[in-house]
C-alpha cells in the first residue's frame, strides 16, 4: 500500500512492502509480550526470508505456500465462547451472574494475523458478550480448544466506558503495527431491540502494547437514522500515512478519513452502484476491498443484492471524485459474498448460502472462466474471513454462523475454527455451482 521512498530487495510489490512492516511490527510486539507468557516468544526469524512465490502471474501456483511454522502452530485452531482467559475466577463469576457473559452467545466472524498472534472480532450481535475484540497465539499449547484473551483488556471492552470498544464488526492490521478498529457503537443488534451504547468510531490501537493512539469520530460523517457501517480497510501512502476507508451501505457512501490531516468526509456514490440491488440499503451488504496494482491503488465495491462489481482508484476517493470515476468492473456470476482480498490482487469470495471458497484475480478479467476453486467445503462451516501470515500461508475463519443466527446452536454455542488452507487452486466449472 505504502509509496516507498526506497526499494526493498524482499518482499517485492506494494502489498509485500506492507508485509514486511507488519514482520517488523510483530517482531517488536512479540518482545514486548514476551513476559506475559512463554507462549507468546517468537520461533525464529525465517518469516523475514521467505520469498513470497505467490506474487507470480499464475494463481494456481501462488494460491498457497509451504508453511515453515512448527506443525503444530499450523494445525487447526478450535475457538469456542466457552474458553476464554479471564483474570481471575471472581471476575468470570461475576460476569456469569450478572448476564454480561453468555458463553454461547459468542462467535468470532473475522481475524487479522501479525506475526504468532491473532486479532479476533466478535461482534456483539446478542447480549452476553464480555468483549468484542481478543487475540490468541499461534503456538499450538492448548489442547483441543484454544483459549482468547479480551484485547485490549477486559476493562476496554466494557460497555459503559466513556472510551470503552462497544461493538468492532472490522479490523483491519496496518503496516505501522496499528490495529484499526471500526466500532459502530450499538450492541444486540439482531435482537428485537438493539441499543445504542454510544457514538460510531474508529480506534487505532498499538497491537504491542495495546494502547489506543487513534480515536476518530464518525458521528459526523454518517445518518443516524440510515448509515449501516460493515467494512474498513486502510491504505498507506507517501511517507507511512494512513487512509481509512469506511463503508456506508445505508446510505451509499464511502467515508474518507485522513489520519494524519484530521479530517474526513463522505463521498456518495452514483445511483448507478446500487441500481440493481434487491434490498434495500439498509439491510443489503456493502463489501469493500482494496486491491493494489504498480500503479496505482482501487478499491473494489459492491452490494450483495448487485448484480454488478464496481472500482475506483484511491486517488480519485481522496478527491472527492466524479462520478465518472467509478468503474463498472462487470456483471457477477453469482450472490458473491466477499470473505477478503490477499496477495494484493486477490479478491475472495462464496456463493451465498454455500460454503465453497472462490478467488479471482483482479489482474484478469472478470469473467467467470477467471475464477478458481480454492477449496471445498467437507462440512456444514461457513468462511467469514481469510487472511494470510507472515509466511504467505492463506488462512480461513470459518464457524456454523447460519446455525447461530437462527438460534439453533445449543447451550455449547457456535463451532468456530481457524485454519490454514493448503493445496492447489482448481479451475472453476461452467456455471459456479457447487
Amino acid at each position: 500500500m505504502e509509496k516507498a521512498t526506497s526499494q526493498p530487495s524482499r518482499p517485492v510489490g506494494k502489498q509485500g512492502r506492507r508485509k514486511k512492516k507488519k514482520e517488523e511490527a510483530a517482531q517488536v510486539g512479540q518482545q514486548r509480550q514476551s513476559n506475559e507468557s512463554r507462549s507468546d516468544k517468537p520461533n525464529d526469524t525465517r518469516g523475514f526470508f521467505i520469498l513470497l512465490i505467490y506474487y507470480t502471474n499464475s494463481l494456481g501456483t501462488a494460491q498457497h505456500v509451504e508453511c515453515r511454522k512448527a506443525k503444530k502452530q499450523c494445525k487447526p485452531h478450535m475457538l469456542n465462547g466457552h474458553y476464554i482467559q479471564w483474570p481471575n475466577q471472581k471476575m468470570e463469576e461475576y460476569y456469569l451472574q450478572n448476564k454480561k457473559f453468555i458463553p454461547k452467545n459468542i462467535i468470532f466472524t473475522r481475524f487479522q494475523i501479525c506475526g504468532n498472534h491473532v486479532f479476533l472480532v466478535s461482534p456483539r450481535f446478542k447480549e452476553g458478550v464480555p468483549f468484542t475484540l481478543s487475540s490468541v497465539t499461534l503456538n499450538g499449547n492448548d489442547q483441543c480448544y484454544n483459549y482468547v484473551r479480551p484485547f485490549p483488556s477486559l476493562v476496554m471492552s466494557d460497555v459503559g466506558g466513556q472510551e470503552a470498544i462497544v461493538n468492532a464488526v472490522d479490523i483491519y492490521m496496518g503496516q505501522d503495527g496499528i490495529l484499526w478498529v471500526l466500532d459502530i457503537g450499538i450492541v444486540n443488534t439482531i435482537e428485537d431491540r438493539p441499543i445504542k451504547e454510544n457514538d460510531p468510531k474508529v480506534l487505532g490501537i498499538n497491537f504491542g502494547n495495546g494502547r489506543i493512539i487513534h480515536t476518530i469520530p464518525l458521528r459526523p460523517l454518517i445518518c443516524r437514522v440510515r448509515s449501516r457501517l460493515q467494512y474498513i480497510v486502510v491504505e498507506y501512502i507517501g511517507d507511512n500515512s494512513p487512509i481509512i476507508y469506511v463503508g456506508d451501505g445505508g446510505t451509499r457512501s464511502i467515508i474518507v478519513w485522513n489520519v494524519d490531516g484530521k479530517e474526513g468526509y463522505k463521498v456518495k456514490l452514483p445511483r448507478t452502484a446500487t441500481i440493481s440491488c434487491t434490498e434495500t440499503g439498509a439491510e443489503d451488504m456493502f463489501y469493500l476491498v482494496l486491491i493494489e496494482t504498480p500503479s496505482c491503488n482501487y478499491l473494489y465495491f459492491t452490494y450483495l443484492s448487485s448484480v454488478d462489481m464496481f472500482k475506483v482508484r484511491t486517488k480519485d476517493l481522496r478527491k472527492r471524485i466524479h462520478p465518472k470515476c467509478i468503474v463498472n468492473v462487470g456483471r457477477k456470476p453469482c450472490k458473491m459474498v466477499i470473505v477478503g482480498s490477499a496477495y494484493g490482487s486477490v479478491i475472495y469470495f462464496r456463493i451465498k448460502g454455500m460454503q465453497n471458497l472462490y478467488s479471482w484475480d483482479t489482474k484478469e478479467s472478470f469473467l467467470e472462466e477467471n475464477m478458481m476453486v480454492v477449496k471445498k467445503s467437507v462440512d456444514c462451516r461457513t468462511i467469514t474471513h481469510i487472511d494470510v501470515d507472515n509466511d504467505g500461508v492463506l488462512w480461513e475463519l470459518e464457524s456454523n454462523i447460519d446455525d447461530y443466527m437462527r438460534n439453533t446452536v445449543g447451550c455449547y454455542g457456535a463451532s468456530i475454527v481457524l485454519k490454514p488452507i493448503f493445496g492447489k487452486s482448481e479451475p472453476l466449472q461452467p456455471c459456479l455451482t457447487e
